[in-house]
């Protein structure tokens, strides 16, 4: 995973300030323009997930799928536990016609959306009651006193 790149305090400004710029020219359906401001802090090499997120929204409101896809993507490297940023994509790739694309990704978005804030994505391959080390633990436990007491009856009194 790629950091987010900011020099600077001045940077955290200058993503809110085309953030919301952006958001405005979007509700006024000046899409070209809330595009440009967008592409001007990225020029200034503040690499931000939220700036692609609002870009790829910006794209697909404006048609253009396979930017808005790109868009989506990037945010993803920059942070991949942006749910709407995934829930968009799937979006995307559903408009794009791309079905297993989309019905995969939209699953990992609301799995992603339903997580506890701050909860870290899961480990792939390992089923949901055995990822923390309590219930591994716990599970352990249980195999082991079923062991004891098979070994216990079978020896007999």
């Amino acid at each position: 995973m790629e950091p987010e790149k900011t020099r600077a305090s001045g940077d955290h400004d200058l993503v809110d300030l085309a953030l919301q710029r952006a958001e405005e020219l979007r509700q006024a359906k000046a899409y070209d323009e809330g595009i440009r401001v967008l592409n001007e802090a990225l020029a200034r090499e503040v690499d931000h997930a939220a700036i692609y997120f609002r870009l790829g929204n910006l794209y697909i409101d404006q048609g253009d799928l396979d930017r808005a896809e790109r868009a989506y993507r990037r945010a993803l490297e920059l942070d991949p536990e942006h749910d709407r940023a995934k829930n968009n994509l799937a979006v995307v790739y559903k408009r794009q016609g791309k079905y297993y694309e989309f019905v995969k990704t939209y699953k990992d978005a609301q799995r992603m959306a339903l997580r506890p804030p701050g909860q870290k994505a899961r480990r792939p391959g390992v089923s949901g009651w055995l990822q923390d080390r309590r219930s591994t633990m716990v599970v352990g436990l249980v195999i082991l006193g079923v062991i004891a007491l098979v070994l216990f009856f079978l020896r007999g009194p």
